[in-house]
């Protein structure tokens, strides 16, 4: 299974739309988990080297987007992890 990692932070202005489209991906590939990271609960140094900002996503570890990325261009990235699915 696939990983999706939104690292948000409260007090964050674009963070509460990364909330919302971790919501929208909920079930809609189900080859991909999506979690929604909120750095101030992560343990100090544990994030990753890549999150140097919020919101970041993250896809097996991978940074893909730094800020919310185009919805067109993530569900294209999502999809061709299972294709046929979404």
């Amino acid at each position: 299974m696939n990983q999706l990692d939104i690292y948000v932070s409260q007090g964050c202005s674009s963070c509460g739309r990364a909330r919302d489209i971790a919501a929208s991906l909920d079930g809609l590939y189900p080859g991909v988990q999506v979690k929604v990271v909120e750095t101030k609960a992560a343990p100090e140094g544990s994030l990753p080297d890549s999150v140097v900002a919020v919101p970041a996503y993250l896809l097996d570890g991978t940074l893909i987007s730094l800020g919310n990325p185009n919805p067109a261009t993530l569900h294209e990235q999502l999809a061709a992890l299972a294709p046929g699915e979404g």
